[in-house]
Formats: structure tokens, sequence, C-alpha cells
């Protein structure tokens, strides 16, 4: 295999091409659609697993944690708490109620195959 082919592979198998855009159900309206490109730029890094033997930053997300608690999840986005930063300067109130939308289609993810002391990166 050439050396790009082995860059591709390597890329291919630590981020895996949208992830969330590959789960079963419904089609996403456009309302979801912006929620989910936001969520995947903003939020993905800490909430979205690189791969499946890589522990997360950040709790999944998905519907069964927000159906309910919507103005809850909002408010957490606005102004974070002293384990994840707030976005309201960053994002628009349309994108905030945008990324719940979206949340709100995301079906609950399979237990993680990561280590319970997998090391955490950089920030260990």
């Amino acid at each position: 295999m050439t050396r790009y082919g082995w860059i591709l592979a390597v890329l291919v198998g630590i981020f895996p091409l949208a992830t969330h855009a590959q789960q079963a159900g419904p089609e996403l309206n456009a309302t979801q659609k912006l929620g989910q490109r936001v969520f995947e730029q903003r939020c993905g890094v800490c909430h979205s697993a690189p791969a499946p033997v890589f522990p997360m930053y950040g709790p999944a997300l998905y519907k069964d944690l927000v159906n309910g608690n919507e103005d809850a999840v909002k408010e957490m986005i606005r102004n974070g708490d002293s384990r994840m930063p707030g976005f309201k300067l960053g994002l628009k109130p349309s994108e905030i109620d945008a990324i719940v939308e979206y949340l709100k289609t995301v079906p609950k993810p399979p237990k993680s195959t990561a280590p319970v002391n997998a090391p955490m990166g950089p920030l260990d």
C-alpha cells in the first residue's frame, strides 16, 4: 500500500465519517440538519467518540436525555458549567434551538468498548 493509502486508512479508522448522519430513522428536516452540522462542528469534539475504542470527554447526547429537558439543555449550551464552556457568544439562539432539535433525533448509542482506565489524552 502506498504512503497516501496508509494515511487515508488511518484517518478513516480514527475519524468515522458522519456517524450521526448514518443513523437509522426518518429524514432530518432543515432545522435538524442545521443542528447536526453545528453539533458536529462545535459539540462533537467532546460529545462524540473519534473511534469506538477511544473514550469521549463529555457524555453521549441522545433523544432520551433531551426529550422533556429541552430548556435545561439549551441553558447548558448557552451558559456551560465548570466542565463545559458556554456558547451564548459563539452561537445564535436559532443554532442552539437547532442543536436541541437534532439531538431529539439521535438514538441512544451502544455501550462504549473503551477501557475504563483509558488515557484521556494530553489533559491527563
